[in-house]
């Protein structure tokens, strides 16, 4: 048996009982994915969808390196009304 076969099949570690830690996270991996950054309000924010309801969650405090850059809804109701003076538009603050 050659030692990547030995390595592949688990045979290396010390106890059977012992398992090999897992060193990608997918699941962080994921969640940045679904993360935006908005380039006028720099807020990282993403939309849940729960029972057919739409929502946007906002993060404030959030690292933005990485993230994908879209217009949050908000600054997208904002840049759309420039002009007009709109009581419906909620900052994401």
């Amino acid at each position: 048996m050659t030692i990547l076969k030995a390595v592949s099949q688990g045979l290396d570690l010390k106890h059977k009982n012992e398992k090999r830690e897992i060193r990608n996270n997918f699941d962080a991996r994921k969640a940045d994915s679904e993360l935006k950054v908005c380039p006028s309000c720099k807020v990282v924010w993403e939309i849940m969808t729960y029972n057919q309801t739409v929502e946007y969650k906002y993060y404030h405090n959030f690292p933005r390196f990485g993230k994908s850059r879209s217009i949050c809804p908000s600054c997208a109701i904002r840049i759309k009304n420039k002009y007009y003076h709109n009581q419906e538009v909620l900052d994401p603050q």
